[in-house]
């Protein structure tokens, strides 16, 4: 099982909508609103590392992301 936990920058106006939308994508384990360097904090988990891919993948295509940062866990 891979765990990581993706930082994100977004439209601020759009958190709320990216909030629930990301909460519902396979793999998601809790997503955090946030204040600091990112607006929204997501903890996933993955069978492997190409889960973790195509979870970041699916929330890239999502109207109002403007950058990720993944911090996948070391073991």
């Amino acid at each position: 099982m891979v765990k990581a936990c993706l930082l994100i920058k977004a439209v601020p106006p759009k958190c709320d909508n990216l909030l629930s939308e990301i909460s519902q994508v396979r793999g998601v384990k809790k997503t955090l609103l946030v204040y600091g360097r990112a607006d929204l904090v997501v903890f996933m988990e993955a069978i492997d590392f190409d889960g973790i891919l195509d979870i970041i993948a699916r929330i890239h295509l999502m109207d109002g992301v403007r950058s990720t940062e993944t911090l996948i866990e070391a073991w």
